[in-house]
């Protein structure tokens, strides 16, 4: 008798999805509601200004100074009240959420691998004889891929990001005379995924805080499971931003140490002791011992706490999806936003910019994936268009009139 069949979900169609859940879990009522969305702001971290602090750390940061507490702070987040010298409504808003993005990268980063593991790495094909017990696909095997190539593995990747003091945030509250330091990005963390083929692509949902506003439209991925969404922060580095930029973590994403979860083998026994009705309780001693490894620290235990719960909610939203095969209407390619500061949009000339430098870049990494040139000599590249005039920039993509 023949086995069931396999549902092959690419990752390209599935990564907005998997965003989708991580911004569900910054909006769970457990997440205690930042400060700076229920103070009054008293300063103007405007975009291209505001107060850069170096602290004796050496760290420097945008600060935020918070003033006195709002009583109606739902209603008022985002508004003038709020941040009364906001440059405008939408520099409030993107503010607010900057800020209400920040934080739980790493528990919300290992809920989501610990959910693709449970609710698609645990299916395996049952022949038509066998009654399936408790696989919420039937007799279905679902397995992802990515560029006709099935995906080996997957987990988490601590490391650094490259970000700017403008672009990162500290706080100063005045009526407890205390700082506190916003997202770290030298404590960074996203999901990597390695397919057949040996080739790494990663998720990032955890750069809306620094200023890196590229989100996804999550109209089509909210059916089952998940709220009402608009967009979702994510950065996918697929196979078109390879070829554009081979050499990202050079550049930006710096990958210390790479932990599998489809590999590991702790989680697994512990994933095969559920049945259908899954319990909110995994093998907490486990998962805990995992995050600390992940943190290559001991985590907090409002991090441990918050891990399990993600991973609750996270599992759930996964088994809706599989439950009604949900992927199979996701739109082969997502819609993509990207959110930019006042002054960044609507000029001609910066559009012609934009393509000549997509031109410029590919032409390098051309060069570089045919040994042409070296990895210093493609970051060189990389540098000196940035450091030149516009004439000089279409001259160098060949474009001088």
């Amino acid at each position: 008798m023949a086995l069931g069949a396999t549902d092959r979900i690419d990752l390209q169609s599935y990564f907005p999805f998997l965003a989708c859940v991580s911004h569900a879990c910054h909006m769970h009522p457990e997440i205690s509601t930042h400060p700076a969305l229920t103070h009054k702001i008293l300063n103007s971290p405007n975009p291209n200004s505001g107060d850069i602090v170096k602290f004796p750390s050496g760290v420097e940061a945008k600060i935020v100074l918070l003033g006195e507490s709002l009583p109606n702070w739902q209603m008022d987040q985002g508004s003038k009240i709020w941040w009364p010298s906001g440059l405008d409504a939408k520099v409030r808003h993107k503010l607010k959420r900057r800020i209400f993005e920040e934080g739980n990268v790493l528990p919300i980063a290992l809920a989501i691998c610990v959910a693709l593991l449970s609710e698609i790495y645990t299916t395996t094909a049952i022949p038509a004889s066998e009654t399936p017990k408790w696989q919420a696909t039937g007799r279905r095997r679902v397995r992802l891929s990515y560029n006709r190539s099935p995906i080996a593995d997957f987990g988490i990747v601590r490391g650094s990001v490259r970000v700017t003091p403008q672009d990162r945030l500290a706080y100063y509250h005045l009526e407890r005379n205390a700082f506190m330091m916003g997202q770290d990005p030298d404590d960074h963390y996203w999901i990597y995924f390695t397919t057949l083929a040996g080739e790494e692509y990663f998720l990032d949902c955890g750069m809306m805080t620094f200023n890196f506003c590229e989100m996804v439209k999550a109209g089509p991925y909210c059916r089952f499971g998940l709220p009402p969404l608009e967009a979702a922060p994510a950065f996918f580095y697929g196979k078109e931003r390879v070829k554009a930029l081979p050499l990202l973590t050079r550049l930006g994403w710096k990958p210390l140490q790479r932990f599998s979860i489809l590999r590991e083998k702790r989680l697994a026994r512990t994933l095969a002791s559920f049945e259908f009705d899954y319990c909110n309780c995994h093998d907490i001693p486990t998962v805990n011992t995992i995050i600390d490894e992940i943190a290559g620290r001991e985590c907090s235990q409002e991090e441990k706490k918050l891990t399990m719960i993600f991973i609750s909610n996270a599992c759930k939203i996964l088994r809706l999806n599989m439950q009604n095969r949900d992927y199979l209407n996701f739109p082969k390619e997502p819609q993509l936003i990207i959110e930019i500061d006042p002054g960044e949009e609507g000029v001609t000339i910066e559009d012609e910019e934009d393509r000549a430098y997509s031109q410029y870049l590919q032409k390098w990494s051309r060069k570089l994936r045919k040994g042409k040139v070296s990895p210093d000599q493609w970051l060189a590249a990389f540098n000196a268009w940035k450091d030149k005039p516009y004439e000089a920039r279409m001259r160098m993509a060949g474009k001088a009139k």
